[in-house]
């Protein structure tokens, strides 16, 4: 009972000065915004990285080539490439992209064969139109749903990037992160779009092998067998490739986390201050508190109960913003054909909420230890 008591004087003393209050905790709310939308950002790069869908996937590329604008292979090395034992399933990829360069509304068409969206050589579900449709239409394309729905595309539509234009014959779901963020052509209308022509060749080949454990092997070997071929290749896991394709914008994304540290200590040092200023506000007030029969320990508890109020608060509206962005803004960023998704996930929500907590404990600390050994004499005879 004591303890629900301590909690009532805690919350009406935050309420005594309403736009203090408000103020501090729309400006935690700010803080913990920009640490949460981080955190999904850095969950989205782990999980486009660190994927168990693709542990066993390779890229074959072109040798000195990193834009998909500049990477021609012959179509013909996939019959080279299916034919090695440990190879399980190779998907010639026609990649055109409407800028190789990073950026927030990157699009990506990837031209693949028919037979790929059914025989399991993408990895998809269909959750609006048909497979069937697709392979009806020739300008056919099965579009991700964060892409689908950041366009607001529907089945049906036309949608046109730069010179290539396709009808919405379905929409999907992937189990790959980053995939939704797309959409699947036709290969051989995405070799023959305008502007593309290149009948014949493809981007990339992605190797599905029977174990990942194969995957060094499988790379020196398709690479030595294309050295002295038409055009040489360069072969990575799908990890590499990713790091490869992204590796400045990775290294600027891994660089965000110290920001996001840094917003918590903005936070810890919004709130001790504003705790501090209420505690010396109420100097008087605690040591009479004293002299009714408080003891040390409760004004403790009193002090650091407000602290973590007022982080908890912010800390929630701030989370729940960022939390609804990461959920419904179907952002992504996109460089050279590489897609990745800004991921909303629990243990965001959590770090977001718990990193509020923390932060309002250790900055109600010292002014609590302040309030709770303070001489009742001194106290009293402040003005």
């Amino acid at each position: 009972m004591m303890l629900f008591k301590l909690i009532h004087y805690a919350w009406r003393s935050i309420m005594r000065n309403k736009a203090r209050s408000i103020l501090t905790v729309f400006g935690i709310a700010a803080a913990m915004f920009l640490f949460t939308f981080i955190e999904g950002l850095q969950n989205g790069v782990k999980a486009a990285t660190e994927s168990s869908a693709t542990q066993n996937m390779l890229i074959v590329y072109q040798k000195s080539r990193f834009c998909p604008a500049t990477s021609s292979l012959p179509e013909r090395y996939a019959d080279v490439i299916r034919r090695m034992p440990e190879v399980e399933s190779v998907l010639p990829v026609k990649i055109f992209v409407n800028n190789c360069r990073a950026s927030l509304d990157s699009i990506t068409f990837k031209g693949v064969p028919e037979a790929a969206v059914t025989d399991g050589r993408v990895p998809m579900t269909i959750i609006a139109g048909s497979a069937e449709d697709f392979k009806k239409r020739t300008d056919g394309a099965l579009v991700g749903q964060r892409l689908a729905s950041r366009r607001g595309l529907k089945v049906g539509d036309r949608f046109t990037v730069g010179t290539v234009g396709v009808q919405v014959s379905g929409i999907f779901a992937s189990t790959v992160p980053g995939e939704d963020n797309l959409a699947y052509s036709h290969l051989e209308f995405l070799q023959r779009a305008r502007g593309v022509d290149s009948l014949g060749h493809v981007t990339q080949f992605e190797v599905a092998l029977k174990s990942a454990r194969d995957a060094n092997t499988v790379s020196r070997r398709i690479d030595a067998d294309f050295k002295s071929d038409e055009i040489a290749t360069n072969t990575k896991t799908h990890k590499a490739h990713i790091a490869s394709a992204t590796g400045d914008l990775l290294n600027l994304i891994r660089f965000t986390r110290w920001l996001g540290l840094l917003c918590v200590l903005v936070v810890l040092a919004l709130t001790a201050n504003t705790i501090y200023v209420m505690v010396q506000d109420r100097v008087r007030e605690h040591a009479v508190l004293q002299t009714l029969g408080f003891r040390g320990r409760q004004l403790f508890f009193l002090v650091v109960t407000e602290s973590l109020l007022l982080a908890l608060f912010g800390g929630a509206l701030g989370t729940a913003v960022a939390t609804a962005l990461l959920e419904y803004g179907n952002l992504g960023l996109g460089a050279e054909g590489v897609q990745i998704s800004f991921l909303l996930s629990p243990i965001v929500i959590v770090i977001g909420l718990a990193a509020s907590a923390l932060t309002g404990l250790l900055a109600g600390l010292l002014p609590a230890l302040q309030a709770a050994t303070a001489p009742i004499v001194d106290s009293l005879r402040r003005a």
